[in-house]
């Protein structure tokens, strides 16, 4: 069988556990000869993330392409997550490889979907790691919001707070200058104003955004109703413990809230 090979790595990953290019074509190498086929041309992406869907990858694309050749049968990878970021991911690469009868073959999971059973293996362990994913984004979300309801500093602080204090004994809390216009959007946003309407009252109310622009990120105005219920229980901070703040992190040249 006739494959092509792809590769690829993130800036992260190589600094971390020293997965090259390289190293991964010559593993690729070794299975096409270990089983027969041949290897007849390879495409790679070099520090791009999986969070990139792989007909959007430079060397993906090209791919893709080269699976539609009545010379090519299939890919072969060392791991799945080389390919696919999510299950949504695969299945929509295999929508495409059922129009020109291409198949993945993948080194580390064993898995050659040239046959009915590595086509249910690979269905199966792209479901397993789609899930895992989505476990990991609730663990992540859970732990923001509680330690966000608790007054704990989790990231960056939330437009309309202020973070108190120093080390570990730093807390949020509200911020009073912009805490009202933090809630006035996100009732606004309940009632049904549009996205588009709210970012041009404020501009015309001359209300900066977090960052200090003029005009507001559709996305910030609607990512302020996320965790909204949770910071209201913050204590509110006094004005004058946020002046001093407020001037110090000016002398710093950054901003008090984000």
């Amino acid at each position: 069988m006739n494959l092509v090979g792809y590769v690829r790595v993130s800036t992260e990953e190589q600094a971390r556990e020293g997965v090259s290019l390289g190293q991964q074509t010559e593993r690729l190498k070794a299975y096409c000869a270990l089983h027969g086929h041949v290897l007849v041309d390879g495409y790679s992406d070099e520090g791009v993330s999986a969070s990139m869907p792989v007909a959007k990858r430079p060397g993906g694309r090209l791919m893709l392409e080269a699976l539609k050749g009545k010379d090519v049968q299939g890919v072969v990878v060392v791991r799945l997550d080389r390919l696919f970021r999510d299950a949504l991911d695969g299945l929509t690469f295999f929508r495409h490889a059922d129009r020109t009868g291409a198949t993945v073959h993948s080194i580390s999971e064993l898995i050659d979907s040239s046959t009915p059973a590595g086509k249910l293996s690979l269905t199966i362990q792209l479901a397993a790691a789609q899930y895992e994913r989505d476990l990991a984004v609730q663990r992540a979300t859970e732990c923001s919001v509680s330690m966000r309801e608790s007054g704990r500093v989790y990231g960056t602080v939330p437009y309309g707070c202020i973070a108190v204090g120093e080390g570990d004994a730093r807390r949020l809390m509200r911020q009073p200058f912009t805490w009202g216009w933090r809630r006035t959007i996100v009732e606004d946003l309940a009632a049904g104003v549009s996205l588009r309407t709210l970012r041009a009252e404020l501009l015309e109310r001359g209300i900066p955004s977090p960052t200090g622009r003029r005009v507001w990120s559709l996305n910030t105005l609607r990512e302020l109703r996320t965790h909204h219920a949770s910071l209201a229980s913050l204590p509110m901070a006094d004005v004058d413990h946020v002046a001093t703040i407020s001037t110090a992190a000016t002398e710093a040249g950054v901003s008090a809230h984000v």
